[in-house]
């Protein structure tokens, strides 16, 4: 999957939202990449336990934290997911959280080689 690296990590608007500290902003990115993985195994492990709950509230924490750290496309992919979450279209929701491992790993390559 491609993406436009520009709008993955969107990190003059989380800087702002930090009031312009860097280094606090490099504490936060580091956190998300250390955590984000383990987050989106919980949403795998909800998805083959069809637990629509898990999956909903995993989604949102996900959504949660990537718009805390600019990650805005990632926001948006986990926040589909979060809607998804009160059907009953496994499919489309397991399409979804695959999709979502591919942003996950462009999102963290993007942080990393950028500003973190």
């Amino acid at each position: 999957m491609n993406f436009d690296s520009t709008s993955l990590w969107q990190y003059e608007k989380a800087l702002q939202r930090l009031a312009g500290n860097h280094d606090l902003l490099k504490r936060v990115a580091k956190m998300f990449i250390d955590q984000i993985d383990e987050k989106y195994l919980t949403l795998t492990t909800a998805v083959t336990n069809r637990d629509r709950e898990e999956v909903r509230f995993t989604s949102h924490a996900i959504k949660g934290v990537s718009g805390d750290v600019g990650a805005e496309v990632l926001r948006q992919k986990a926040s589909s997911i979060e809607i998804l979450s009160t059907t009953d279209d496994w499919d489309e929701i397991e399409a979804h959280v695959e999709a979502l491992a591919s942003v996950i790993d462009a999102t963290k390559s993007e942080m990393t080689t950028a500003h973190a």
